[in-house]
Order: structure tokens, then C-alpha cells, then sequence
């Protein structure tokens, strides 16, 4: 009888440390779970918050701009496959000193398009290059009812006019515009090129 009462007595004893074994796995498991949630995912949700609550009011207002450009550029490419997105987003950065531009707040016109359209024009002051100095000149440019039909006439007439090639190459592209006289700035490719590497905006000619 006593034999029995020991193994008995042993069996309850290895019951016992079996369940403080699987209890602390899972208090364990608990922890490393909750470890992992902490380290990994909580990081990645507080870098990306203060990342955008720590850019200055120019910063968001220029991605605000860049957006605004991007999403009908974009959409023109698909349907006619004239210029690239990256050329149209950094020559209306350029043109239009971000969406700043008297041109641009009343005639709807970001890229500096001289001339009229559909009959409607007005005169502005503009900047131009003669004998190599900047002057302030008037002339009349575009008046456009929406941004959209801006964009499709800047394209239509760069890619009859000025970029001959039709090349898909933003950087060739900037060139042409340059060499075939679509600005007199003497730098204007080398702008255009620096602004889209600056602000990543050839991703969006693959969109």
C-alpha cells in the first residue's frame, strides 16, 4: 500500500510541474507576442505619424501640389501617350512657382501657355531671356476653365511642337523642350530635370 501511495504521490507532483511548465509557455508566449507587436508593428505606425505631422506647412503644401498635378497628368498619359507625368508635374512646379503664380490662381494656366485658347486669353507680366539677362515683360497667355483641359492642351502642343522624338526618357525630354525653344531660360532643362529627381517624380510615369 505504501508503494502505491508514492507513485500516487509522484504522478500528482509531475501533473503539477507539467501545468507550471505549459503556464508559463503561455504567460511566455503572451509576452513575446505582446514583445513583438510593441517592437515591430508600433514603430512603423509612430514613424510614419510624426513623419507627417513633422513636415512644414511648405512641405505639405508642395505634396499637396504635386498630388493635384499628378492625378489628371497621370490620366492624360493613359489616354494619349503624349507626355510624360514628370515633365508635366515639374514644368507646372516651375511655371507656376508652385501653384503660386498670378497665371496660374486666374487663368488656370501652370505651364506658362502663350497664346489663346478656345478664344479665351489675358495679358500677365512674365519673366523672359534676352541677350542672356531676366526681364519682366507683359504678354497674353491661355485662360483655361479647368485644370484637366490645361493639361491636355499643354500636351497636344509639346508633342506636336516640342518634343519631337516623343521619347519616354524624362531627361531627354527636358532637353528637347529646352532646345526647341519652349522657354528661353537658358538653365530650363537642368531645372526640370533637378526637380524631378529631387521630388521622385518619375514614379509617377509608371503609374
Amino acid at each position: 500500500m505504501a508503494k502505491k501511495r508514492r507513485r500516487k504521490k509522484s504522478n500528482q507532483q509531475g501533473a503539477a510541474t507539467l501545468i507550471f511548465i505549459l503556464a508559463l509557455f503561455v504567460i511566455g508566449g503572451g509576452l513575446g507576442a505582446r514583445y513583438v507587436m510593441d517592437k515591430v508593428f508600433t514603430p512603423q505606425t509612430t514613424q510614419n505619424s510624426s513623419s507627417t505631422t513633422s513636415l512644414s506647412p511648405q512641405q505639405r503644401r508642395q505634396r499637396a501640389f504635386i498630388k493635384q498635378m499628378a492625378t489628371p497628368a497621370v490620366k492624360a498619359y493613359h489616354e494619349t501617350h503624349q507626355v510624360l507625368p514628370s515633365i508635366v508635374i515639374a514644368q507646372a512646379i516651375l511655371e507656376s512657382s508652385w501653384g503660386q503664380s498670378q497665371l496660374y490662381k486666374e487663368a488656370k494656366n501652370p505651364f506658362g501657355m502663350k497664346g489663346s485658347y478656345n478664344g479665351q486669353s489675358e495679358l500677365f507680366p512674365t519673366k523672359e531671356y534676352e541677350n542672356g539677362k531676366e526681364v519682366t515683360i507683359k504678354d497674353y497667355f491661355r485662360v483655361y476653365p479647368n485644370l484637366k483641359a490645361a493639361i491636355l492642351d499643354h500636351d497636344l502642343v509639346v508633342y506636336r511642337q516640342f518634343i519631337t522624338t516623343k521619347t519616354t526618357n524624362y531627361a531627354t525630354a527636358a532637353k528637347e523642350l529646352q532646345t526647341n525653344g519652349y522657354a528661353t531660360d537658358p538653365s530650363y532643362a537642368k531645372k526640370l530635370i533637378n526637380m524631378i529627381k529631387s521630388y521622385r517624380l518619375a514614379r509617377f510615369d509608371s503609374y
